[in-house]
């Protein structure tokens, strides 16, 4: 959606003329979104069981925006998750006097951390029977490339801001993204940081802009090209990697090498929910860059790498739901229809 368009659609607001803009002349596939098989359980109809009431509010709200904006409903559903999550966290440290305070990453790897203990926990759709992993792993396999290319991007680019060599940039600059990675995949992001991110540095002249708000990565025309590479060739090694693959990282610049990997199914939903899946909620609810299909850069692939993001949470946020009591492990085959 370029400049003018919106300007106009700003001063003249219209839903109608809001969804043409968007679609403009992208080609986009409703179909999966409109036929999205609900979380939900025949027994919040008994008076006597406990119907999770907020989360329930806010999955509803998260429907309403499907099938035309996903990145929406994903901004709703996230809030489900936030509530259910923190539920689960509060269960857990209850009558412990030394937690004093809610926190989302905290909460977070508790709940990672119980679902990956429930990893060989099967459950039956459609006479197939897939366990806890099984399930992770069907929505890994289908993580688009784009996501890849977002979670790289935000790697090289803290990795050039956070630069010790660089005059006058404050780490404030750094996405939480990136320092959440840098924190809980320590081993990884060295690798990453000797291979890729120092090839990243010399292609950027960081500095900050006029207004103090952001940074200007100063990447010449003639290295965009290179830039790029980079950034397409980390998001491959991270689909290795995240599949299960050792892969070899090399900067012959300076005769280093290094393997990521990630040896257990914990790491790995770790890394997909923390590194991706949290990263796009943080950048999304901070405001970090601009509305996904109103940017001037959107296409159909931003289209399926929103509609990816909200079933993953979809899927998140069951699970979550399964560990609280909200659902039976039987009730979790919808998943699997809906990837």
């Amino acid at each position: 959606m370029n400049t003018k368009s919106v300007l106009n659609l700003l001063e003249n607001y219209s839903k109608e003329e809001h969804l043409r803009l968007m679609k403009g002349t992208l080609v986009l596939d409703y179909s999966k979104l409109l036929s999205i098989k609900p979380i939900f359980s025949e027994r919040w109809g008994d008076e006597n069981v406990v119907v999770p009431y907020v989360a329930k509010s806010h999955i509803i709200d998260s429907y309403y925006s499907l099938p035309e904006r996903p990145d929406i409903a994903f901004t709703c559903l996230w809030k489900a998750i936030n509530n259910s999550y923190n539920n689960y966290y509060l269960k857990q440290v209850y009558n412990n006097p030394s937690y004093k305070q809610l926190s989302d990453t905290r909460s977070l790897e508790k709940i990672i951390e119980h679902i990956s203990n429930d990893a060989n926990k099967s459950f039956c759709q459609n006479s197939d029977n897939y366990t806890i992993e099984e399930l992770i792993n069907l929505y890994i396999d289908k993580i688009p490339d784009k996501t890849y290319s977002f979670v790289s991007n935000y790697i090289l680019k803290g990795m050039a801001v956070t630069d010790q060599n660089v005059s006058g940039v404050s780490e404030i600059y750094a996405l939480s993204s990136y320092k959440t990675f840098k924190n809980k995949f320590k081993d990884i992001h060295n690798i990453i940081e000797n291979t890729y991110g120092k090839k990243y540095r010399k292609i950027c002249n960081v500095s900050i802009s006029l207004d103090k708000t952001c940074i200007d990565f100063g990447i010449s025309d003639s290295n965009k090209k290179n830039s790029r590479k980079l950034v397409h060739s980390l998001s491959q090694s991270l689909k290795k990697m995240l599949k299960g693959d050792c892969c070899q990282l090399e900067n012959k610049d300076i005769n280093y090498s290094g393997k990521i990997e990630l040896l257990s199914f914990h790491e790995r939903l770790s890394f997909l929910i923390l590194v991706i899946l949290y990263s796009v909620r943080n950048n999304n609810t901070h405001g970090n860059v601009a509305s996904r299909m109103n940017s001037a850069y959107a296409n159909s692939e931003s289209f399926k790498a929103a509609e990816y993001i909200f079933l993953l949470a979809h899927m998140f946020l069951s699970l979550i739901m399964f560990r609280n009591g909200d659902l039976e492990l039987d009730e979790l085959g919808f998943n699997v229809l809906n990837i």
